[in-house]
């Protein structure tokens, strides 16, 4: 069944309104106007939309961008917190990333696939921690994120197999309305999977590239959700190879993964659950 949004916003609109007028316990009575026709034009199609998000981002050689990012956490008594960060992401095919993070906290960290090792820097606890680097970027993210246990937001859209994968997972696909994200024409879309809700703003034109992402994890205790605006779009810029150099802080001290202490039958310390801590 297609849901009607615009429908729905208006009948929320409509409550408020109702409520507004209410005054002394007493609702004040209000005649309608009959609606005017209005002309239907014809909504975008939300799954091809989609498709062409991921088709782009899937076949872009190199390209760099800005995430701001929150995140919820529940808390034991059932309260949501929000946390956030912002990232650097600097991408070049076949097997090059650099992520540069700065939580919310201030804490700052890097991590770098250089093709040949992955590396994690925290600037905070001046430490790092390396593994080897699966050939191609789409098999080191699943690396890093599975058998690491490293935080990679939207590692999808990071990975060729974006064209395929999210494809694959989006149920229900609807188109919500046409938008603007930071001042930038956007088509807002709302789809499903067996495990998440998930909603993309795709800047309108040849270039349909993710705008906004807001995700809520519905099976997961309180339905957390995590949303990303992504700026600074730069895709026609070749990047430096400086960009995947190892610049370690001076004096920075190795340390494993926290995985890997796991496997050596260590405790890892309290901040070291999928980040790097001292």
């Amino acid at each position: 069944m297609k849901l009607d949004w615009k429908a729905s916003r208006r009948g929320i609109s409509g409550f408020l309104l109702v409520s507004a007028l209410v005054a002394g316990g007493h609702a004040v009575a209000q005649q309608a106007p009959a609606p005017a026709a209005a002309t239907t034009e014809p909504q975008p199609d939300a799954t091809a939309l989609l498709k062409s998000m991921a088709d782009y981002l899937a076949s872009l050689e190199f390209f760099r961008c800005t995430t701001t990012n929150g995140y919820e956490t529940v808390q034991p008594n059932g309260q949501k917190v929000e946390f956030g960060e912002t990232r650097e992401i600097f991408l070049a095919r076949p097997n090059r990333l650099r992520v540069e993070e700065v939580a919310s906290d201030g804490f700052s960290d890097v991590t770098l696939f250089d093709g040949r090792q992955i590396t994690v820097v925290s600037a905070g606890f001046n430490v790092y921690a390396q593994a080897p680097q699966p050939p191609s970027l789409e098999d080191a993210l699943v690396y890093f994120v599975r058998d690491l246990r490293m935080r990679a937001p939207l590692a999808l859209l990071l990975s060729t197999h974006v064209r395929t994968d999210l494809l694959e997972m989006a149920k229900n696909v609807e188109y919500v309305e046409r938008t603007s994200v930071g001042r930038k024409d956007a088509h807002h879309i709302a789809a499903q999977s067996e495990s998440v809700d998930f909603e993309f703003w795709i800047a309108d034109g040849n270039k349909p590239l993710p705008l906004r992402v807001v995700i809520t994890y519905k099976t997961a205790p309180g339905q957390p959700r995590f949303w990303s605006d992504t700026s600074n779009w730069q895709t026609n810029r070749k990047l430096a190879d400086k960009r995947f150099q190892v610049e370690l802080p001076e004096g920075a001290r190795q340390i494993p993964f926290a995985v890997q202490l796991s496997a050596l039958g260590a405790t890892p310390p309290d901040a070291a659950s999928g980040q790097v801590a001292p």
